[in-house]
């Protein structure tokens, strides 16, 4: 390295001189070769000095064993991406810094201390809210520095300059291409990196994660966020607390309250859509019902863990864990070391969810939507109030989003619809098609079947553009005015698109004429194409439709017709929802479907709606919070299942049966034996009578009063239960080695406690090998079983001094 560096200096110094000389003589009239030849002898001996000189530069710094130094400049919150770019650029050879700045309080960077040899400058979302540079405002850098704009986001038109500096976009691009691409540029600018140079820090580090693949684990339909047109100052707002928070290190949760429709969901998701890079998980919390939030968060906790398996290549075992233990965990554990957004969307009071929010850090960041504006406990420092428009932002609200440029016109609509965003959506979207000011207005005030005092829920201001833009969608397509009825009685937010989906195989759920229309996909196109021009309901794989526009629309429809869509409604949430709750493979469908579930059965109850659907959704979404260690929840909706059956159908019937074997499962966890022994011999003496003695549901009745008694201390009244349940259970003319299993567990469990170790060791010892030959083991459930055999033969052993 020394001898090539000494005679590059040797070629600087001869090509220097002759170059000077061969000047000097010409400007003397000293002429070396003629004209045009002597005038390219002096252009090739100045660029070769410069090349030289470039070179000598390069290997000079090569020597002195120091790469080139980059500063990475980024706005408050964009951590993720300095800090992804500074180990992509460590990684082959520089060395580099990051430093945070406001954009709120300096539009660029201000100047380093200490010039670095380059400064990346990061242009995220983070700046959309912000003023842009004019021309006059430049990045001041010393002379020979050069600075350039990465760009990680879209923009139309695309940026090319940005506060005077070139501008190289990262949007759409790998994470390789990505950083091969800054790597070429700053080579352009002088940047010559040390391969050979790996900073002590890289050693063993692991990769931060390309923040352009969005969060790993998350429930959020970037699709469902409509265009954002308006609450940019909120947007702001609301990312300046969060990114200072960030930086601060303190509390990160913040309260968005205001008047229902006002916006505040609407704020919640697009904060979430456009700053999605920033997190690893974002997940929205349906928190209007405490135990569906306690659900929510469980699916949480699943979906992690199961990440984390598919990681390491482990097999999960979280199902073993207690609900509660497992749900402590996130919130205590995971959730603070994870730059994790959690939204609770609707939630009611500070007592109804305090206990289900994480404790924040290390990024990790809540949002809670309501329209109750005390939140000093969960959200004590930072809480945004959303306002309603003023008249002139509700008058340029309708003319950017209709193209309507009269304004007087536009204000007689804001008078009459007030200003509430949820109003004045509807009116733009009926304007765009139809731009008649006075037309409108006078359709405006048709009677109306809605009573505004009747429910406080529903705005009387807002209601008219509603039934308007219903009537209107109504009229061009019928199918497209019964889907909205239909999407009235189900939940507001997250409505399954594949719930109106043909290639689902399930339209059989669909009121017929709807069925009808969605097999066809031109005729299934125009019905979406048709209600999504409402603005009534927006959304792609997950519809949405505000609670107050479904109120409306329901209050039009007479009682009967209401009672008719419930129970299509319900019909459709039942058939979707698993029939299997207790499979883990089923509990994402629950927890989707669970708010949509609650919610029909609540108009169900009210309009006096009782049949096999609501029953069995009862049941099985009883049997799925047992699962879940949610017991007052589950008993609630096992009880009212276990009425609406007998009303249906009298004490004597096979799904009151099934409902009596739930109830004893859970009462057995709830520790509450003679209730428990009480609904499982109920069980039995009615699978006895109506199905016979060999019947495997009379079987599975028969096994779940022998563990009761077992829980009880009848080892008597046990082991018969279980020796009988196992001989019927082989003389099956379709044995099921799974049930055999159980069956051989549970007598198995009930010899020990006998203390007949010898017996017990042989039943668990035949168990784990049924289970073993049996197709599936490498199924969760399947799992659960061999563990727990596994873990019965350990203590069989242990009594029986076998320690090996």
């Amino acid at each position: 390295m020394r001898r090539n560096s000494r005679g590059k200096r040797r070629l600087d110094q001869v090509l220097a001189v002759t170059g000077a000389a061969v000047a000097a003589g010409a400007l003397a009239g000293v002429r070396f070769v003629g004209g045009w030849a002597q005038f390219l002898v002096i252009c090739l001996l100045a660029a070769g000095t410069g090349l030289g000189a470039y070179s000598g530069n390069s290997l000079r710094a090569r020597a002195a064993g120091t790469p080139p130094q980059v500063l990475i400049s980024h706005p408050h919150g964009d951590e993720p991406w300095a800090h992804w770019v500074a180990w992509r650029l460590r990684r082959i050879g520089y060395l580099t810094s990051t430093r945070p700045w406001a954009p709120a309080e300096q539009l660029v960077p201000p100047p380093p201390e200490v010039a670095p040899d380059h400064e990346l400058i990061i242009v995220s979302r983070a700046l959309d809210d912000t003023p842009h540079p004019t021309e006059h405002t430049r990045v001041a850098r010393a002379r020979g520095k050069s600075v350039l704009a990465l760009v990680t986001t879209h923009h139309d038109p695309p940026l090319t300059r940005w506060a005077g500096c070139e501008v190289l976009t990262l949007a759409g691009r790998t994470a390789d291409d990505a950083a091969a691409t800054i790597d070429a540029r700053l080579h352009q600018a002088g940047a010559v990196p040390l391969p050979e140079y790996t900073a002590s820090h890289v050693v063993g580090e692991v990769e931060p994660r390309y923040p352009a693949l969005g969060p790993l684990v998350t429930n959020f339909d970037r699709r469902a966020v409509s265009h954002f047109a308006a609450r940019r100052e909120e947007l702001a707002l609301l990312r300046a607390v969060l990114g200072t928070v960030n930086v601060s290190g303190g509390g990160r949760t913040c309260a968005i309250h205001g008047l229902s429709g006002i916006g505040k969901t609407r704020l919640a998701l697009e904060y979430a859509r456009r700053y999605e890079d920033l997190f690893d998980v974002i997940w929205r919390v349906e928190a209007a019902h405490a135990p569906t939030a306690r659900a929510s968060l469980l699916a949480l906790a699943h979906r992690l863990q199961d990440l984390r398996d598919q990681q390491t290549g482990a097999r999960a075992q979280h199902e073993d864990r207690d609900p509660e233990q497992t749900l402590q965990h996130l919130l205590s554990n995971e959730l603070p070391r994870t730059r994790a957004l959690l939204i609770y969307d609707g939630a009611e009071d500070d007592s109804t969810i305090r206990q289900l929010l994480p404790d924040t850090g290390n990024g990790g960041q809540v949002l809670i939507t309501s329209v109750n504006p005390v939140w000093q406990r969960s959200a004590p420092h930072h809480r945004i109030a959303l306002e309603a428009f003023t008249a002139e932002e509700a008058v340029s609200f309708l003319r950017n989003e209709s193209g309507i440029d009269d304004e007087a016109g536009l204000a007689k609509i804001v008078d009459r619809l007030g200003r509430l965003p949820l109003a004045l959506e509807p009116a733009a979207a009926s304007l765009r098609d139809e731009p008649d000011i006075d037309a409108y207005l006078q359709a405006l005030d048709l009677p109306s079947q809605v009573d505004p005092s009747a429910r406080a829920e529903t705005s009387p201001s807002g209601a008219p553009a509603w039934i308007h833009s219903f009537n209107q969608a109504e009229t061009k397509d019928a199918l497209a005015g019964l889907l909205l009825r239909l999407c009235a009685f189900l939940a507001p937010q997250g409505i399954p698109s594949y719930f109106f989906e043909a290639d689902r195989q399930r339209t059989d759920l669909l009121p017929r004429p709807l069925a009808e229309g969605v097999v066809q996909p031109s005729r299934d196109r125009r019905i979406k194409d048709t209600a999504r021009n409402s603005s009534l309901l927006t959304g792609e794989a997950k519809l949405v439709m505000h609670t107050q526009v479904q109120a409306v629309i329901r209050e039009e429809m007479p009682e009967a017709e209401q009672t008719f869509h419930a129970a299509a409604a319900v019909c459709l949430v039942n058939g979707w929802f698993p029939e299997d709750p207790e499979q883990e493979s089923t509990w994402p469908q629950c927890v989707e479907l669970l708010p949509h579930a609650r919610v029909v059965l609540d108009h169900c109850g009210r309009l006096g709606v009782v049949d096999e659907n609501t029953s069995t959704l009862l049941q099985s979404m009883g049997e799925y919070f047992r699962v879940q260690g949610d017991r007052t929840e589950a008993e609630r909706l096992l009880m009212d299942a276990l009425r609406q059956r007998e009303n249906l159908w009298g004490r004597q019937n096979s799904l009151v049966a099934n409902t009596l074997v739930s109830l004893s499962r859970l009462k057995v966890l709830s520790a509450e034996l003679p209730e428990a022994r009480s609904f499982a011999e109920d069980a039995l003496k009615i699978r006895l009578r109506l199905d016979g003695d060999r019947d495997p549901r009379t079987l599975e009745s028969r096994m779940q009063l022998g563990r009761v008694l077992r829980e009880l201390g009848d080892f008597d009244g046990a082991s018969e239960a279980a020796a009988q349940t196992l001989l019927r259970l082989r003389r099956l003319s379709e044995t099921d080695p799974v049930k055999i299993a159980d069956g051989l567990c549970d007598l198995g469990l009930v010899r020990w406690r006998q203390g007949r170790l010898g017996e017990a060791l042989d039943l668990h010892r035949e168990a784990l090998q049924l289970l073993e030959r049996a197709p599936g083991d490498g199924e969760p459930a399947r799992r659960n079983r061999t563990a727990f055999v596994h873990q019965a033969l350990g203590l069989a052993l242990l009594d029986s001094h076998d320690l090996e």
